[in-house]
């Protein structure tokens, strides 16, 4: 008895001398952290956000995605941020976005097909969003994308639908419709032929088609944010489809610039799309009358990107957190999930072998479920660290930072792993 009970003692101070400098060690699973655990940890920090963005380090990674439930629950229950926003196209997910607003009335299973990679430990987040809209009807929590990959001939079809709903200016969608590729096409092998010409050298539409396309949408943008607040509160309906044309002009724009760039200035190309999730977050925000919202993505689309950082080898990466804040002045405090073991939708990664690994020091160290801010004690005997990205061949150790500048904080699992993958769209052509 003596004996298992010097065994017992041993273990727990073990556990407890494993704690880093700066690194609270929550030694459970994410599900049973508790409120009080959250708001100790979080609230001082995070009260005055405009947004606060979580980040998964690898899709589809069930302790990751235990996590990330686990904050939004508290955020909408303790802190009232009912505006939820997805790495997700804008369209596409629609449909979820219904389901979120019916099933306070009607139940039915949540069409999570429209987030990318989905899997089983997907589903409980939308199973308790749905019970908290239930009970709280005159409160329900909102959903909506914010990214690109969606249907472009839907986009335009939303342009036209809001010339009459909202007055859109029509010579403005004219000029939509003379110059941008794709503005009559109804499947994807008519945009594989956009694409193929917009990156052909010398074409028309790559030398001058592209630009005069870019001017038309950014008018159509410009113009109907404008209505958008003009028609609020007089006219709802008339309003909502301002918002809606604006988020397809925004979009399309992402779109057309990802392509345009591809292959040709990576940098340029990442950064048009995340351009556009940063306009898409602050339009959705306006659209709800959201003065908050929490927003969910890869790491890659929520870092403050204070400093660079080398991105999967494309090069300094700007987020759609670095443009929603650059474009709208507003404070956005951002989480990183990130793990030593990890695997996900993607594939089984590599452990990290750096000695300036964030998730090597943690582990190695006897952290399980950890927590810490960027300004931790344990970080300072190196400037840059590398953390979890999708570990692979030539990028072993993930992404390299400096944490201060891109996260405001941390939680950290030893082991983040796959679960049952779901049905889901495809990703870059829904």
């Amino acid at each position: 008895m003596r004996h298992g009970l010097l065994i017992f003692v041993m273990l727990c101070c073990n556990w407890a001398s494993a704690a880093l400098p700066g690194v609270t060690e929550l030694g459970k699973s994410p599900e049973a952290v508790t409120d009080h655990e959250l708001a100790v940890l979080l609230d001082k920090r995070l009260l005055k956000a405009d947004v606060v963005a979580i980040g998964e380090s690898v899709h589809g990674s069930a302790g990751m995605l235990q996590m990330q439930s686990r904050l939004i629950r508290y955020l909408v229950v303790n802190h009232g941020i009912r505006l939820l926003v997805w790495e997700t196209g804008v369209l596409r997910s629609q449909d979820l976005s219904r389901w979120v607003t019916a099933c306070a009335h009607s139940r039915t299973s949540p069409p999570i097909d429209v987030l990318y990679m989905p899997t089983a430990a997907d589903l409980p987040l939308w199973e308790w969003i749905c019970d908290y809209n239930r009970a709280n009807p005159g409160a329900p929590v909102v959903f909506r994308g914010m990214d690109v990959w969606d249907r472009p001939w839907l986009h335009y079809a939303q342009l036209r639908s809001a010339a009459a709903v909202a007055a859109i200016d029509s010579t403005l969608l004219d000029a939509v419709s003379a110059n941008c590729p794709g503005y009559r096409a109804t499947e994807w092998a008519h945009m594989d032929a956009v694409v193929a010409q917009l990156q052909l050298a010398g074409s028309t539409l790559r030398e001058s088609g592209h630009e005069r396309c870019r001017v038309a949408l950014s008018g159509v943008l410009d113009h109907a944010q404008l209505r958008a607040q003009q028609l609020q509160g007089a006219n709802p309906a008339g309003a909502g489809s301002a918002f809606e044309a604006a988020l397809s002009a925004s979009t399309l724009l992402g779109w057309l610039g990802f392509h345009y760039y591809d292959g040709v200035d990576d940098i340029r190309s990442w950064n048009e799309r995340d351009l556009a999730q940063g306009r898409n977050l602050r339009l959705i925000m306006a659209q709800n009358g959201a003065s908050r919202a929490i927003l969910s993505a890869h790491i890659s689309h929520v870092s403050h990107n204070r400093s660079s950082a080398n991105w999967w080898g494309y090069g300094d990466l700007k987020s759609g957190v670095f443009f929603y804040q650059k474009l709208s002045g507003k404070r956005v405090f951002n989480i990183a999930l990130t793990a030593y073991q990890a695997s996900g939708t993607q594939g089984e990664w590599m452990l990290p072998t750096a000695v300036n690994s964030i998730d090597r020091v943690l582990y190695e160290a006897g952290h399980r479920l950890a927590f810490f801010h960027a300004d931790a004690g344990f970080l300072s005997p190196y400037q840059r660290w590398w953390m979890q990205n999708g570990n692979a061949v030539g990028m072993e150790n993930g992404i390299e930072l400096v944490p201060r500048d891109h996260f405001d904080a941390y939680f950290f699992t030893d082991q983040s792993l796959l679960d049952r993958p779901l049905p889901g769209r495809p990703i870059w052509q829904p």
